[in-house]
């Protein structure tokens, strides 16, 4: 019989390690932080929360700022698409647009080991999916961008 508990961050950290998923822990936030997603070109961060309410999962892709009025247009058919993710965009003065995908694993009347993992890699490859999906319609923001490229020689006429 499979045992239902009300994770906290102690299990999910175990759940986590019995699965072989890696991740790591900030000093920065409550999150844990899946190592292989986050260190894809154009993910900024992808995390698990343990809440109250129970696990959220949330990834966030850094959109090159001439992608935010395609990425708007699409993003009705990326949630239809990614029925188990909820994609919206993230947008502010401070910093590059996101695209933010995020699930939910309501937890507070429990989970067991199977749902957990059976939640984490579903929301994983879905997020992956997505980026691959973003980086094809050339919405990603990428690191070596903000160079600009040396200008042409030779005459313009």
């Amino acid at each position: 019989m499979h045992t239902v508990v009300t994770p906290d961050a102690e299990q999910v950290t175990r759940w986590l390690e019995q699965a072989n998923i890696q991740f790591y822990i900030c000093d920065q936030c409550h999150g844990l932080h899946f190592s292989e997603l986050q260190s894809r070109e154009g993910v900024v961060d992808a995390r698990l929360f343990v809440e109250e309410d129970g696990l959220l999962l949330s990834t966030e892709l850094e959109l090159r700022p001439a992608a935010i009025f395609a990425a708007q247009a699409e993003l009705s058919r990326l949630n239809m698409d990614y029925p188990s993710l909820k994609l919206f965009l993230d947008i502010n003065d401070d910093a590059l647009p996101r695209m933010v995908a995020c699930d939910l694993l309501l937890g507070r009347q429990g989970v067991t080991f199977d749902q957990f993992i059976y939640f984490v890699q579903a929301t994983l490859d879905a997020t992956v999916q997505l980026l691959e999906d973003c980086q094809q319609a050339d919405w990603l923001f990428w690191p070596d961008e903000d160079e600009t490229p040396p200008p042409e020689s030779g005459a313009l006429h």
